[in-house]
């Protein structure tokens, strides 16, 4: 049995699969599509806006290579690459996945 909240999430979803999208609205930004349909799909709206989001600054890009500088120690200097780009996705995540659930909750 599905909640209300999950039921007008898939109606949400529904709706966007169905609609007809303006050829105003194909361009590489898909941003303006989603700030002009805030109120009528508000949870697809915000999803978008986290996926589609630029960062303002590099910092996720240094904190990365910091968080590898730290994976790839003298210690570790052995790692097969692979292994290195395993543990930092995990890693990027873990983050990702917590600071989505902080917005959602």
């Amino acid at each position: 049995m599905t909640t209300p909240a999950v039921q007008s999430k898939t109606d949400e979803l529904e709706r966007y699969l169905r609609m007809n999208i303006e050829d105003v609205y194909k361009n590489p930004n898909p941003l303006n599509f989603w700030c002009d349909r805030q109120k009528k799909f508000p949870g697809l709206s915000l999803l978008a806006r986290l996926l589609y989001s630029i960062p303002v600054s590099s910092a996720g890009v240094e904190r990365q290579f910091y968080f590898a500088g730290l994976t790839i120690s003298q210690r570790r200097s052995c790692l097969d690459p692979d292994t290195v780009n395993d543990v930092l996705f995990v890693r990027s995540i873990k983050r990702s996945t917590s600071v989505r659930a902080r917005v959602f909750h």
